[in-house]
């Protein structure tokens, strides 16, 4: 009996070792919400597998600190960014990655979506499985004097995103941009997003007003669009559209040649009604959108979730993201 017992054991033990050998399996969707009455089209929800999802991956990445200085507030500021390195990034290799800076929501830090293990094994895991290519993830803070909750919105979306962040963590590490420099940016921009979530997400669509010549790809998950008044939920959505039209007549080359992916919770997110108004009135505008996930025809798409209004959320919007974005 004890050498049926062993002999059982080793078989099971033989058995899950070559299982890992082949590589994880992703388990299929917990939940697939598809839904008419949100923006006036479909959307589709995918509630991927927690307990697959959030434990830690056979191939984690790592998070390192990355030290630059700014001089787009007037004098010179010493300010830092978290970035994601993939599972297997060697610093003398020579594979190129996809990247994505990543704007977080109020009172929140370069500290604030990376660092909760959730959030870092559910990158891990979708790397890990195929959900995505590996790529690199930029956690940059636009409060400038954070004590004090200062912010520039449109100095750190012209000068320091542009000038200072994106030329130090590109000439760092190796994404798509052979040089950092508007060429090295511009020649690479479909290896490249911006995303947002909340006030992030205000940020992320001011990197839409400015910077379509250095990505393809906006992710803004849960805001409207914000003006001169940042953070203002009073905005008429005319006005709105009309900063976006506005945008793409100042970046004509580029009108033709971007993807908005959107996000936002259902009614249990306090941004729901002012997002869905947008969202509404950018498919309305067939003029300058097209809404649909074929990137050789439309430019934008919006997912509707059930989840509440919180930074960690935006892990579930980049699991359904990424199939659309990057492919």
């Amino acid at each position: 009996m004890k050498r049926l017992i062993a002999l059982l054991l080793a078989l099971v033990l033989l058995c899950s070792t070559a299982a890992l050998a082949e590589g994880r399996t992703a388990p299929e969707d917990k939940k697939v919400t598809t839904t008419t009455d949100v923006v006036g089209v479909e959307t589709t929800y995918k509630k991927y597998d927690n307990k697959f999802y959030e434990a830690p991956s056979e191939q984690p990445g790592t998070v390192v600190r990355l030290d630059y200085t700014t001089t787009a507030y007037g004098s010179e500021l010493a300010t830092w960014a978290n970035v994601y390195l993939p599972y297997g990034y060697d610093e003398n290799g020579t594979e190129r990655y996809n990247i994505i800076y990543f704007l977080p929501g109020t009172n929140e830090t370069q500290d604030s979506f990376i660092t909760d293990e959730k959030a870092k094994n559910a990158l891990d895991n979708m790397i890990e499985v195929g959900i995505t290519e590996p790529f690199i993830m930029v956690f940059p803070c636009y409060y400038y004097d954070y004590e004090n909750r200062a912010i520039d919105m449109e100095a750190f979306s012209t000068k320091e995103m542009r000038d200072d962040l994106m030329p130090a963590v590109e000439s760092t590490y190796r994404t798509w941009a052979e040089t950092t420099d508007d060429a090295g940016f511009i020649a690479s921009r479909e290896h490249r997003a911006f995303a947002g979530f909340s006030r992030g997400c205000y940020a992320c669509w001011h990197q839409f007003f400015h910077s379509l010549d250095r990505a393809y790809w906006f992710m803004p998950f849960s805001a409207n669009i914000s003006g001169a008044e940042e953070m203002s939920l009073e905005m008429p959505v005319e006005e709105q559209i009309q900063m976006l039209k506005d945008a793409l007549a100042a970046q004509s080359e580029y009108k033709d040649s971007f993807f908005i992916y959107a996000a936002c919770g259902s009614k249990r997110d306090m941004m729901y009604d002012v997002n869905a108004a947008l969202i509404k009135a950018m498919i309305a505008d067939s003029e300058d959108f097209s809404y649909g996930t074929d990137k050789s025809v439309n430019n934008l798409y919006f997912c509707s979730s059930t989840e509440l209004h919180q930074t960690l959320v935006s892990r579930f919007y980049f699991y359904n993201a990424f199939d659309v974005v990057f492919k």
